[in-house]
């Protein structure tokens, strides 16, 4: 390839990069209202560059939503890897996603209901749900083998029941008044109740998880001789 292709494929990536980038920061900071021309401004870019790399406005909030909630989800999960109960594992997982991290996951319950009058859009929620999902079953099974907790339901199940909890709340923490909305405390109350973690288990101390075993060598007859 010349070297000026490459040229200008490295600075369109770039370009796309920077416009996400700057959306991430403009949408945390002023939601889906935020204009084209407020973003463009944070990455210094032209509006037309928009709609070249990402079609719209809305198809560049959902791809920047879906980021974010992931972002969020590890986040939680590298939050609560030191938890050494499965009560305090659990609330630190709500207590992250719904507190400091609640900005991204309302990015992502807003991109779910542009996706649901726009067909165009359900394919990038769609995956990231699956995703998110996916990783919540990885998660539980770990946690599962340090407690022997047995769930009321199928591990997927009851990953899809966290996330469904944890977006309920969200939603209605984001249209409500904080006066008769959930505090951190009732959503942490609210997400546990989806789970029907047992109370009995919630102080149930959570074992270190096994060092991986060593590769082991093994030597050809011939070298052991």
């Amino acid at each position: 390839m010349p070297n000026t292709q490459r040229a200008v494929r490295s600075g369109g990536k770039q370009t796309r990069l920077t416009l996400l980038r700057a959306a991430d920061e403009v949408f945390l900071e002023h939601g889906e209202r935020a204009s084209v021309a407020q973003i463009c401004e944070r990455a210094q870019t032209f509006p037309n560059q928009v709609t070249y790399y990402f079609g719209s406005k809305e198809q560049l909030f959902v791809e920047v939503a879906c980021a974010a909630v992931l972002r969020a989800g590890r986040h939680a999960e590298e939050a609560a890897d030191d938890a050494g109960t499965l009560g305090a594992y659990a609330g630190t997982l709500v207590r992250t996603l719904l507190g400091p991290e609640l900005a991204r996951v309302q990015l992502f319950t807003t991109a779910m209901l542009l996706a649901s009058r726009r067909t165009d859009l359900r394919e990038h929620t769609g995956d990231t749900l699956r995703l998110l999902h996916e990783r919540g079953e990885v998660a539980l099974h770990r946690t599962l083998a340090r407690t022997g907790w047995q769930p009321r339901t199928p591990v997927e199940v009851e990953a899809k029941a966290f996330w469904s909890a944890v977006f309920g709340v969200a939603v209605q923490m984001s249209a409500t008044t904080p006066d008769i909305g959930y505090s951190l405390t009732d959503s942490v109350a609210v997400v546990f109740a989806h789970l029907a973690i047992p109370d009995n288990l919630l102080d149930f101390p959570l074992t270190p998880e096994p060092a991986p075993r060593p590769i082991q060598k093994h030597l050809s007859e011939k070298g052991s001789r």
